[in-house]
């Protein structure tokens, strides 16, 4: 649930997005050493995040 309002989405959004990257590679589901779950970004979810970032300077940059 935490991730879910640090995204800033409602419960459908926030699940449809979730369940999507899980299958897709991006972030992976682990247990912590007390057996908490937990979720980390995957290699494949780094890569997609930094291609983003890139994109997102692409687009606010004022060059041509």
């Amino acid at each position: 649930m935490k991730i879910m309002y640090r995204a800033n989405l409602n419960y459908a959004r926030f699940n449809k997005y979730f369940s999507d990257f899980l299958k897709k590679g991006f972030i992976e589901k682990t247990t912590d050493s007390d057996g908490k779950v937990c979720y980390l970004i995957s290699q494949r979810g780094k890569t997609l995040l930094a291609t983003l970032k890139k994109a997102n300077e692409l687009a606010l940059s004022d060059e041509l």
